[in-house]
């Protein structure tokens, strides 16, 4: 479930779900499909039954009515989606819509609610929005803060003290640009723990920018990441004059050649707060060269 006030980046994160679903088939429900703005090399065929079908096999259908009955719909269809994602209305409260997914047949997951950093503090307290905004930030599991362009340092932490209060059951607050399928499906409610509310924002980001590294070096330090890193992504420029793409989910690592050459390495990672970083910091500017 993706909620959010108007305007806070639904559009931009679906978009981006259904450009790299990471080889899942996604139903996406949303009130309208002019709301959801599908980018133009998304789209493969209209049905006359409120249907797209796109060409990753991905498949958006509008809200016709009953919210049940949809679900229902997509979850019968001939080839069912893996995922299904809905889009609450910037009005509507996702929690409660994210209820359904209890229904016979699912498994729910986790509400995930996009707030703009630049304009949160000025929603929350607008009398006649601010308490609907509240309530869709008293409802997530995760916040997602977008808009990080058009904030500086001091707007992104006072949006960030702002939010853990307003969200005091939210298992973490990111920017947006951090996540991706995998972790947008991989939230569960029951990853919200009952302790204290300080307690609960429990992941922080880290990212590095450098010139090329050493091949060998990289794999060893993607392979023996410090304890608490849950996942990494980037691009990297290796010795042999080639960038490599960097994947790791826990466990999982993989490092692939890319089409393109050279360019600067850029790396980001998510990792539980208090996790020991300042050390993959250092390996990381040890292993590098200038371009």
């Amino acid at each position: 479930m993706i909620g959010g006030y108007l305007g806070a980046g639904k559009t931009t994160l679906l978009n981006r779900l259904l450009r790299d679903p990471g080889g899942r088939r996604l139903g996406v429900i949303v009130n309208d499909f002019g709301a959801i703005g599908i980018d133009a090399e998304l789209l493969a065929a209209a049905s006359d039954t409120g249907v797209v079908n796109l060409p990753n096999g991905c498949v958006c259908c509008t809200l016709g009515g009953d919210l049940f009955e949809t679900l229902v719909a997509l979850r019968d269809a001939e080839v069912p989606p893996d995922q299904i994602v809905i889009e609450a209305s910037g009005v509507a409260d996702p929690a409660v819509a994210a209820a359904w997914g209890t229904s016979a047949g699912f498994t729910p997951g986790g509400v995930i609610v996009l707030a703009a950093g630049n304009t949160i503090w000025q929603q929350v307290r607008d009398k006649y929005v601010g308490g609907e905004v509240q309530r869709q930030l008293a409802g997530a599991d995760v916040v997602l803060v977008t808009k990080g362009d058009l904030c500086d340092g001091d707007d992104l932490k006072s949006a960030d003290a702002l939010l853990r209060e307003m969200a005091p059951r939210a298992l973490a607050t990111l920017q947006s640009t951090l996540v991706d399928a995998d972790f947008v499906f991989g939230i569960r409610p029951g990853d919200v723990p009952d302790v204290l509310p300080a307690a609960l924002h429990r992941y922080m980001t880290w990212s590095w920018a450098g010139g090329v590294v050493s091949a060998e070096r990289l794999g060893r330090i993607v392979r023996n990441l410090p304890a608490g890193i849950v996942r990494m992504k980037g691009i990297a420029s290796v010795d042999s004059g080639w960038s490599v793409s960097v994947q790791v989910v826990g466990d999982d690592v993989s490092i692939e050649r890319l089409a393109e050459i050279g360019g600067e390495t850029r790396l980001v990672a998510i990792a539980r707060r208090g996790s020991k970083l300042q050390s993959l910091t250092d390996e990381c500017d040890a292993a590098a060269r200038p371009v």
